[in-house]
């Protein structure tokens, strides 16, 4: 009902320093076309895109591109979906929006705007990315919502724990339940965190030491334009 995972979208008030600051965690740069009259640029470790904005909308948004848009959209709207935004017309650019429960923004873009690398999976000194995650107040009201829309459930018996992990399409996407509002989190897995800090601080990245929800040891580092990125131990 989404169609394919695309980006997830960074409105950026700065896009030439949000650049640098994903090249010096080691993403590289995806070939990008011309769909967008903004200056917009993709960074990607090869399993993670994230698509920087020189423009203004609700941020972050998980972008997921479905042909025959309008055609698609009319099945969403059956499932009860609300759109805050639909761009429909034989001049534009398609695109349509609408947000889950917890005001998470998701577009829907007729076709891609960039390119995948060519050679495959990239690297970066994040590790294996892991998830997007978001606070949720009630996790069983979001899981409803995201598996309405074509979201599997992958944690096997999430009981009472405040925390879910759904996939689809290239997308995992962890809901963790929280009273307090977070901000959105990109999670990558790496075998040492800690031999990663003087690489960090060599290049300038703040970090802080922390724990995850299970208790995992993290390092957490805040990106640019309301976006944290965690590096949690695989163990």
């Amino acid at each position: 009902m989404l169609g394919d995972f695309l980006e997830i979208s960074i409105s950026a008030r700065d896009i030439l320093a949000a650049v640098e600051f994903y090249e010096r965690l080691g993403f590289k740069h995806a070939p990008v076309g011309e769909t967008w009259q903004h200056p917009y640029g993709v960074m990607t470790d090869g399993r993670v895109a994230v698509g920087l904005h020189q423009y203004t909308f609700p941020s972050p948004s998980l972008t997921f591109v479905l042909p025959e848009l309008r055609r698609n959209l009319q099945l969403l709207e059956s499932a009860g979906i609300e759109f805050a935004f639909c761009k429909i017309a034989e001049d534009e650019f398609n695109e349509a929006g609408f947000t889950d429960p917890d005001g998470q923004m998701i577009t829907l873009l007729e076709a891609r705007t960039y390119s995948p690398l060519r050679n495959g999976v990239a690297s970066s000194l994040c590790g294996y990315f892991l998830e997007y995650r978001m606070g949720v107040r009630d996790c069983r009201v979001s899981r409803a919502f995201w598996e309405r829309i074509g979201m599997v459930t992958m944690t096997p018996d999430p009981g009472n724990t405040g925390y879910v992990q759904m996939a689809r399409s290239g997308l995992n996407l962890g809901l963790q339940e929280s009273r307090s509002k977070i901000p959105p989190q990109l999670v990558f897995i790496h075998d040492q965190p800690e031999a990663l800090l003087p690489v960090l601080e060599a290049r300038g990245i703040a970090f802080q030491r922390g724990r995850d929800h299970d208790g995992a040891a993290l390092l957490r580092i805040p990106a640019p334009d309301g976006l944290d990125i965690l590096i949690r131990d695989r163990d």
